[in-house]
């Protein structure tokens, strides 16, 4: 935890309390997201026979942490535009309202393009930073990341972004 201290002092806080529900911890859903970081290459894991999960950072994923602050994330800009866009739609529980707010309302601060209520779209790369603020808001099972070649009228998101 104290690497993650550094992006963000109360990023443990959030992080773990994530993982409570009614005073019980998911271990499910702490497992699932061990997966989702073991895939990325962020992490290691492995369930020891006490019943201990050993987590171990990886290189990448060190780099990941250091990286990201809640309230100064951004999402770079490449040289040259690869011609994909990245399109983020969620269907959060009306439960979770606040959080759902918070998430519109930081991919505006990122300049998502908003093309309906819970579809937003970026030229851009930023598959790491929503899995960060995912994660932050706990609501990361409720996202889809899609990295689409086309959609019909991105010319008009074309023009929007001044990619050309």
């Amino acid at each position: 935890m104290t690497l993650i201290s550094l992006a963000s002092p109360t990023l443990p806080y959030y992080l773990l309390k994530a993982y409570f529900k009614n005073k019980k911890f998911q271990k499910g859903k702490f497992r699932q997201d061990l997966k989702r970081l073991q895939k990325r290459e962020l992490i290691d894991y492995q369930e020891l026979p006490n019943g201990k999960t050993k987590i171990i950072l990886k290189k990448s994923g060190k780099k990941l942490v250091l990286q990201y602050d809640i309230d100064d994330i951004e999402i770079k800009k490449p040289k040259t535009w690869n011609g994909n866009w990245w399109m983020i739609i969620f269907d959060i529980p009306v439960k979770k309202r606040v959080a759902s707010n918070a998430l519109s309302s930081k991919l505006k601060d990122l300049e998502f393009y908003q093309l309906q209520k819970s579809v937003y779209i970026h030229p851009f790369p930023c598959e790491n930073e929503i899995e960060f603020i995912a994660s932050i808001f706990d609501v990361r099972e409720h996202i889809l990341i899609l990295n689409i070649p086309h959609f019909e009228g991105a010319e008009k998101l074309i023009k929007h972004f001044d990619l050309y």
